[in-house]
């Protein structure tokens, strides 16, 4: 006697991510709307039942100036060269808070949104971007500061000030790299989290944000200080806008955008394997 085959078996499919699924460009197009949805949430929830509101997104880097300012006047070194300490230190800072607001948001993106992430599908990459996209709203505010700033200083308009947008695209290209590799760390380490904001607080000190490399870091140690990933864009946004300042250097271009795409590829294999079990482990 024979018995029908169950009608109730069915194929089974596994649809879980592959190795390449980071670098599907066109699905994360079609979410775009999703990025800018969350990164105007993180503005929102940053200034919300604030006093200054929007004004914080100046106040942090020229408080930041002021103090070194005071500190560099009370010490004999020349952090600037010859230019114009303010815009320059100005300038550093607002990159400088670019990586910090950046990394600090992109890096627990994944922990912070674990409610979302585990009830509905969407490409995971989309937090860190959306804080990336978030960062640099506060850096369109605070340059409108710094125009001001440059006239100010009487700072001449020159052909240079058209290539800056190109390296604070290339400092958000650092953040979201970075964010790519910290948010998938601190999904299964939550250490990560306490350690971040020390070492930040350091690398803002060995990286050319309240001075120029030439004027501080000696010759002989200059190219292990190029590896540096920020040295790079940092030094190209003052030649950029700042006449006078020392020009491009090249070297430290070069390992910077190096170091900056092989961080971005390897953290996108990074962060698609582990947005296969991302979901058990937050």
């Amino acid at each position: 006697m024979s018995f029908p085959a169950s009608r109730s078996a069915k194929p089974v499919y596994d649809i879980s991510p592959s190795a390449l699924h980071a670098f599907q460009f066109g699905e994360l197009w079609q979410y775009r709307h999703l990025a800018f949805l969350l990164a105007w949430r993180h503005i929102r929830a940053r200034y919300k039942q604030t006093v200054f509101g929007l004004l914080w997104a100046v106040i942090v880097p020229v408080a930041f100036t002021a103090i070194f300012v005071i500190f560099f006047k009370l010490v004999p070194t020349q952090p600037a060269g010859n230019l114009p300490y303010v815009p320059s230190a100005f300038a550093g800072m607002i990159l400088w808070q670019l990586f910090t607001r950046g990394v600090s948001e992109g890096a627990t993106s994944l922990t912070a949104n674990a409610a979302l992430i585990t009830k509905v599908y969407f490409p995971r990459i989309v937090l860190p971007l959306a804080a990336v996209i978030s960062a640099l709203f506060d850096v369109l505010i605070s340059l409108i500061l710094l125009a001001g700033v440059l006239v100010w200083f009487q700072i001449p308009l020159q052909m240079p000030m058209l290539m800056a947008p190109l390296f604070v695209i290339q400092v958000a290209l650092t953040v979201l790299a970075f964010s790519l590799w910290l948010s998938a760390i601190d999904g299964i380490f939550r250490d990560l989290r306490h350690a971040l904001p020390l070492i930040l607080q350091l690398g803002m000190f060995v990286s050319p944000v309240a001075y120029t490399t030439s004027a501080i870091v000696p010759q002989k140690w200059m190219w292990l200080y190029e590896y540096n990933p920020l040295v790079g864009p940092l030094e190209g946004f003052r030649w950029a806008l700042l006449q006078g300042a020392p020009a491009v250097n090249i070297s430290a271009e070069l390992k910077s955008l190096v170091i900056t795409a092989v961080l971005l590829v390897t953290g996108l294999l990074f962060f698609a394997r582990m947005e296969r079990t991302i979901v058990d482990r937050v």
